[in-house]
């Protein structure tokens, strides 16, 4: 009994040291791809890269910040998803922009309604301007409150491309959420976060609305 509870012991050990080593293995690949990514603009092993973004983004997270931000490691992990599907992205036909609700001005009129925030196009924040551009190029637009609110939508309109503009923290755990459901994503971040007036690059959002999305 004594040495069959050893074994046991010994087993346990051995996966246990096998389940780190690929932990550190995994981890360690991706913060080479991901540098890979930032020095030569290019993605090494995509679908590799691909799955341990999908599934380890929060190993990968502890790692990075013994070396970087919090902020960085979102800003890469965004712009991988961005180049991965890049050209899956372009062959979409049902494609819809989501606009975080904190770009409005504090005396938005608009209404919260059952697909978001409704712009009456009062031009007192570019959010009006951006969904013109947006709807005369493919685009379905919605102004969302959260989250929650856009995976009720991504359930209900089942897009097969979604574009989206939001802070560090949103823009990758929203974009890590559909990639995890095959759909092909694209992100902007904002250039001013705080939940509440923030601002985003118009001319560059428009111009990847009309032009290159990627």
């Amino acid at each position: 009994m004594v040495l069959s509870n050893i074994n046991i012991f010994e087993y346990l050990g051995i996966i246990l040291v096998l389940l780190i080593l690929t932990i550190i293995l995994l981890a360690t690949t991706a913060v080479v791809l991901g540098y890979y990514l930032i020095k030569k603009n290019k993605i090494l092993f995509p679908k590799l890269s691909l799955y341990i973004t999908n599934n380890f983004y929060s190993i990968l997270l502890k790692i990075f910040l013994l070396v970087g931000t919090e902020d960085t490691f979102y800003k890469v992990a965004s712009e991988f998803y961005n180049r991965y599907y890049c050209e899956s992205f372009k062959k979409a036909k049902n494609k819809i922009l989501i606009l975080p609700h904190c770009l409005r001005d504090l005396k938005c009129p608009g209404k919260l309604g059952v697909d978001g925030i409704e712009c009456l196009f009062c031009s007192k924040c570019p959010v009006g301007e951006i969904i013109k551009v947006a709807k005369e190029n493919g685009y379905e637009v919605y102004i969302v409150p959260g989250s929650t609110f856009l995976k009720r939508l991504v359930k209900e309109k089942n897009p097969d491309g979604v574009f989206a503009v939001a802070c560090y923290n949103d823009l990758f755990h929203g974009m890590n959420s559909l990639s995890r459901k095959n759909i092909p994503i694209q992100g902007q971040l904002l250039m001013k976060d705080g939940c509440i007036l923030t601002l985003v690059d118009v001319e560059e959002l428009i111009n990847r609305l009309k032009n290159k999305p990627c």
